[in-house]
């Protein structure tokens, strides 16, 4: 398991301190609520299609096209 200091700002933490439940350390719910971020963000990340590629890769798509590739044309056609 990973250990990281934080550090928040004490006028946030004054306002989410109500949200806290009853009997529960501030520590403990600190540590709860970055669990289930990133929980909710590697969720997240797994559900995006692996097909996606960077810009950097779809303009190097460009250099491959045919040479008869007439790209104004695609252009025209594509609105």
């Amino acid at each position: 398991m990973c250990t990281y200091n934080v550090k928040i700002d004490d006028a946030v933490m004054e306002k989410v301190r109500p949200s806290i439940t009853s009997g529960m350390k501030e520590d403990a719910w600190v540590q709860l609520q970055v669990e289930m971020l990133f929980a909710q963000m590697a969720a997240e990340r797994a559900h995006k299609p692996a097909s996606t590629m960077k810009l950097s890769q779809r303009l190097r798509g460009i250099a491959h096209a045919p040479a008869d590739f007439d790209y104004k044309e695609e252009l025209a056609n594509r609105y």
